[in-house]
C-alpha cells in the first residue's frame, strides 16, 4: 500500500475533522482573497469612471501646490487672467475656468445626503468638450437658479429634472430647480461624492470662491496632440502651476481614490493576518492532538517499512490537501466577502463604482499558496512528532501519548522571562514602537507560559461546575489537568481571537474618553457649531460676525482650517483669532505663551512637536496655498488639541495665505452671558436652519461627539475581528471532537459502569463551558492590558484614564457560555451516542 493510499483513505476516515480545519482556513483566507478582490475591483471600476471625466479635455491647469482642493479639482487659487493667458496658446481652441467648492444636497428633512462622504460643488462648462461628466436626463443647468446632480444622489432623492433641491452651501442653504442628472460613464458617480453642478456664470459666487477656480481646462484644435498642448501651455503659465493632459489628469484622480482604498485594503489585510494567526493556532493544535492519537498507526507503518521522512510527509501532504480544499473555499468566500463589503460602504455612503467583481491572478495564486503554506507550516511540529515514532510503540497499551508531561523548567524560565519583558515595555515607555514591540512579547509569553497558566485560571470555573454539577464536573476537572498542553493549545486560540477583539474595545474606548476629556478640559465655549470632517462642509465667515453681534454673546470666534506643508508632511492647521481665543478655549500651553501669537508665528500641540521633532523657538519652512513659503517661529506648545488642532496661526496671517474658498469656518465658539445662555441656544438652532450643515454642541455634547468617528471604526472593525471569534470557536468544537474520539474507550468504560447519556454529555459540556469562559475573559483582560497602554501612546499628553468597553465586558460572559454549549453540542451528542460494546474494544 502505497502513501498516496494511506492518504487518501486517512482523509475519508476523518472527514469530519478534515472539513472543520478546512473551514478555518477558508474563514482565515477568505479575508485575505477579499481584501485582493475589493481593491482590484475598486481600481478597476475607479479608472474606468475617472476615464470619462476627461472627455475631450486635451490640458488641465492647477496649482503647483496641491494644498486643499476637492477630488475632482485642485486649490481653489486661480485668477480669472490665467484662463485668458491659456486662451491665448497656439493650439487651444477652447479654455474656461472651474469653479469649486462645497455643496451638499439635502432631502426633505433638511439632512445632507450622506453623512460621511464630501460634497463638491463645480462649475458646468460651457463648451460641451470640457465636461468631466456625461448628461444622462434633462438639460445642462443655465441659470443661477438651475443645478446637475450625480446620477447616485439623484436615486437617493428620487431626482429627476423640474423638481427642487435644496442645497447646503458654505453661504447657507439655497433651493435649485434640478436641470438634469449626470454620470461618469458607467458610474453614478466617482470616489462616493456628491457632486452638483451650477451653471459657469453663478459658480463662483454661489461656492464662495472669490473669483478665482480650483483649474483651467483646455481643448486643443484637430491634429494638436494633447501632450504638445500641454508643453505649450507649461510654458505659457510657468512653473507655479501644474499641467497634465486629460489622460494624465484621469490618471491621477484614479490613484487618488485608490489611495484612499489601499486604506480600506490595508485594514482588511490587517484582520487576514489576525484570522490566519488565529487559524494556524487551530490547525496546529489539530494536527498534534491527531499524531497523537495516532500513535500505534503511525507506528505499524514503520514496523510495515515506512521511513520516517515517509510518515512525515504523510502528515504533510494530508495538511496540504486540507490546506488547498480551505484555500479554493476561501478564495470563492472572498469573492462573497468584497461584496458584502461593497455594500456595506454604500450603505456608510461611500458607494463604488458599478463593476464585475474582479478576480486577478495573483489573487489566486495569494490564496492558494497561503492556504496550503499556512497548513502545512502549522502541521510541521505534529509531522516532526509522526517522523519519531517508534515501531515498538506499536505493541503498546498507551495510544495517545498526548504530551501530558508537565513543562520543564527551562520552559517555565523563558516564559516568565519574555512575560516581564512584555509588561515592562507596555508600563514602563511611551514610544508607540516600543509599546507594539512589547504587546507582541507580551502575547508570545502569554503563549509559552499557556499550559503552566492551566491550573490557576480555569480553577474558578472549574469549581465552580464541580459545584454545580457534581462529579461530572469533576470528571471533567480532572480530565483538563490531565493534558494541560491540549486545554491551552484550545483555549490559546479562543485567546487571542477575543484578546485582538477587547484590544481594538479599549483601545477605542480609552481614546474616546482621552479626546472627551481633552475637549471638556479646554473648551470654555457654552455651544459649538462645527462641521463633520472630511465631508469639506464650511460655514462663512459672515455668520461668525452674525452671531457675535447677537445679544447675549459675550464672546464667538470663527476658527478656518486648511492644509499646509513643511518639508517631508503636510498636515492641517488652523487660523484664530488670538484676543477671542483665550475666552473660548484653554490648550494649556506647556512651554512659550498663547498670548506671543503673532503674524508669523505658529503654536504646535506639544504631542505633535514630539513625533515631529519641534521645539519652542524653532523657526520652520512653512508652504501655503498662496504667499508661497513662509518663515515661521514656534511659540507656544500646548497639550490639548480636540478643540483647535495641533496647528495654529493669527488669523490674519490664515485670511493672507489661504484663498476667499478655504476660509470658510469649519468650528465656531460661542460663549453666553451670565443668564443668556437659552436665549443664545434658541438663536444657534434658528441659525442652523440656513446652514444644516452646521452641528450644534454644547461642552459636554462636543465632548462625547470628539470621539464618536473612534467608535463608529471601532464597531466596523469589532464585526469583522467576529471571524477570528468564529475561528477560534471551531478550535474549541474540534479540539472537543477529537478529544471524544479519543476518549472512545473510557466513554465506553463509563456508560459500562451505569453512567447515563446524559452524564456523558454534562462532562464533554463542562470541559467546553471551562475552556471556553476561561480563554474569553482571558482575551479580554489580555486585550485590556494592552489596549490601555496603546491608546496611552496614540494620545500623548492628552491621555486621560483607561477607557473600560462596559458593552464588550457585558456582552463576552454570556456569550462565552452560549458559544461553549455550541461548541460541545456536536461533540457531547457523539460521546453520547456511543455504543458501549464498541467503545469497549475501541483502540
Amino acid at each position: 500500500m502505497g502513501v498516496r493510499t494511506v492518504l487518501r483513505r486517512g482523509i475519508a476516515a476523518r472527514r469530519v475533522r478534515t472539513a472543520t480545519t478546512a473551514t478555518a482556513i477558508a474563514a482565515a483566507v477568505a479575508f485575505l482573497s477579499g481584501t485582493y478582490v475589493l481593491t482590484d475591483t475598486i481600481e478597476v471600476g475607479v479608472h474606468r469612471s475617472a476615464a470619462q471625466t476627461a472627455g475631450n479635455v486635451s490640458a488641465i491647469v492647477t496649482d503647483a501646490g496641491g494644498l486643499g482642493g476637492s477630488v475632482l479639482a485642485g486649490t481653489p487659487t486661480i485668477r480669472p487672467d490665467l484662463v485668458s493667458k491659456v486662451r491665448g496658446v497656439s493650439g487651444v481652441s477652447a479654455a474656461e475656468g472651474i469653479a469649486a467648492g462645497y455643496a451638499m444636497p439635502l432631502d426633505r428633512r433638511g439632512h445632507a445626503v450622506s453623512s460621511s462622504a464630501a460634497a463638491v460643488g463645480v462649475s458646468v462648462p460651457a463648451d460641451p468638450r470640457l465636461r468631466q461628466f456625461t448628461l444622462r436626463d434633462g438639460h445642462w443647468p443655465r441659470d443661477a437658479d438651475e443645478v446637475a446632480v450625480d446620477a447616485t444622489t439623484a436615486g437617493s432623492l428620487h431626482l429627476a429634472p423640474g423638481r427642487t433641491l435644496r442645497v447646503a452651501l458654505a453661504g447657507g442653504a439655497r433651493i435649485f430647480t434640478v436641470s438634469g442628472v449626470v454620470g461618469f460613464g458607467a458610474a453614478g458617480t466617482v470616489a462616493g461624492l456628491s457632486v452638483v453642478g451650477f451653471a459657469p456664470g453663478s459658480a463662483p459666487g454661489l461656492l464662495g470662491t472669490g473669483g478665482r477656480y480650483a483649474a483651467v481646462e483646455a481643448a486643443g484644435q484637430a491634429g494638436v496632440p494633447a501632450a504638445t498642448l500641454a508643453h505649450r501651455i507649461k510654458a505659457a503659465v510657468g512653473a507655479a502651476y501644474t499641467v497634465r493632459t486629460g489622460a494624465q489628469q484621469a490618471d491621477r484622480l484614479a490613484g487618488d481614490i485608490s489611495r484612499a482604498a489601499s486604506l480600506v485594503g490595508a485594514i482588511l489585510s490587517a484582520f487576514a493576518v489576525i484570522a490566519l494567526i488565529v487559524a494556524t493556532l487551530l490547525i496546529a493544535n489539530t494536527f498534534t492532538i491527531t499524531v497523537a492519537q495516532r500513535t500505534r498507526e503511525l507506528a505499524l507503518l514503520r514496523c510495515v517499512g515506512a521511513s520516517r521522512g515517509q510518515t512525515a510527509r504523510l502528515v504533510l501532504a494530508e495538511a496540504a490537501v486540507i490546506g488547498l480544499a480551505g484555500g479554493v473555499a476561501g478564495l470563492f468566500g472572498g469573492i462573497g466577502l468584497a461584496a458584502g463589503l461593497r455594500a456595506a460602504l454604500g450603505a456608510l455612503g461611500l458607494p463604488l463604482p458599478a463593476t464585475a467583481p474582479v478576480l486577478r491572478t495573483h489573487t489566486v495564486v495569494a490564496s492558494l499558496v497561503v492556504g496550503v503554506g499556512v497548513t502545512v507550516v502549522a502541521a510541521g511540529a505534529a509531522a516532526l512528532r509522526a517522523s519519531r515514532s517508534r515501531p515498538l510503540a506499536a505493541l503498546s497499551a498507551d495510544l495517545t501519548a498526548t504530551g501530558t508531561r508537565p513543562p520543564g523548567w527551562t520552559r517555565r524560565i523563558v516564559a516568565t522571562c519574555v512575560l516581564l519583558a512584555g509588561a515592562l515595555l507596555l508600563v514602563a515607555t511611551s514610544g508607540r514602537g516600543s509599546v507594539a514591540i512589547g504587546a507582541l512579547v507580551l502575547l508570545l509569553g502569554a503563549g509559552l507560559a499557556g499550559p503552566m497558566l492551566v491550573r490557576p485560571l480555569t480553577a474558578p470555573a472549574r469549581r465552580l461546575l464541580s459545584a454545580v454539577t457534581g462529579v461530572c464536573g469533576h470528571l471533567a476537572d480532572r480530565q483538563m489537568l490531565r493534558n494541560p498542553r491540549r486545554v491551552a493549545g484550545t483555549g490559546g486560540t479562543l485567546v487571542v481571537a477575543v484578546a485582538t477583539v477587547s484590544l481594538v474595545a479599549a483601545l477605542a474606548a480609552t481614546t474616546t474618553s482621552s479626546r472627551a476629556l481633552d475637549a471638556r478640559r479646554s473648551l470654555r465655549a457654552d455651544y459649538v457649531l462645527s462641521t463633520k470632517p472630511g465631508t469639506g462642509a464650511g460655514l462663512d465667515p459672515a455668520l461668525t460676525d452674525r452671531i457675535a453681534r447677537s445679544p447675549g454673546v459675550a464672546a464667538a470666534s470663527g476658527i478656518p482650517c486648511g492644509i499646509f506643508q513643511t518639508p517631508g508632511m503636510s498636515d492641517k492647521l488652523c487660523g484664530i483669532d488670538p484676543a477671542a481665543f483665550p475666552r473660548l478655549v484653554d490648550p494649556h500651553a506647556r512651554a512659550g505663551s498663547m498670548a506671543d501669537l503673532k503674524p508669523g508665528t505658529m503654536a504646535v500641540s506639544a504631542t505633535v512637536a514630539t513625533r515631529v521633532g519641534w521645539h519652542l523657538g524653532q523657526t520652520i519652512p512653512v508652504t501655503y496655498p498662496t504667499g508661497g513659503t513662509q518663515r515661521v517661529r514656534v511659540v507656544a506648545l500646548y497639550d490639548y488639541e480636540q478643540v483647535a488642532g495641533a496647528y495654529l496661526i493669527p488669523l490674519t496671517d490664515y485670511r493672507s495665505h489661504y484663498p476667499p474658498a478655504q476660509q470658510a469656518d469649519k468650528t465656531i465658539l460661542v460663549r453666553a452671558t451670565e443668564g443668556a445662555r437659552p436665549q443664545v441656544r434658541a438663536e444657534l438652532v434658528a441659525l442652523r436652519g440656513d446652514y444644516p450643515q452646521a452641528i450644534l454642541d454644547d461642552r459636554a455634547g462636543y465632548g462625547r461627539r470628539v470621539g464618536a468617528g473612534i467608535d463608529l471604526v471601532a464597531t466596523m472593525m469589532t464585526g469583522l475581528l467576529a471571524l477570528s471569534l468564529l475561528i477560534g470557536l471551531i478550535a474549541v468544537a474540534t479540539a472537543l471532537a477529537l478529544g471524544v474520539l479519543e476518549r472512545t474507550r473510557e466513554i465506553g468504560l463509563l456508560r459500562a459502569v451505569g453512567a447515563e447519556a446524559r452524564q456523558v454529555r454534562a462532562i464533554v459540556r463542562a470541559e467546553a463551558l471551562t475552556t471556553v469562559v476561561t480563554g474569553s475573559l482571558t482575551g479580554v483582560v489580555l486585550g485590556l492590558l494592552i489596549g490601555w497602554p496603546l491608546a496611552r501612546a496614540l494620545e500623548g499628553n492628552a491621555f486621560g484614564p483607561p477607557g473600560v468597553p462596559v458593552p464588550l465586558l457585558a456582552v463576552v460572559l454570556p456569550a462565552a457560555v452560549v458559544a461553549g454549549l455550541l461548541a460541545a453540542a456536536v461533540p457531547a451528542r457523539r460521546a453520547a451516542r456511543l455504543n458501549v460494546l464498541t467503545a469497549l474494544h475501541a483502540e
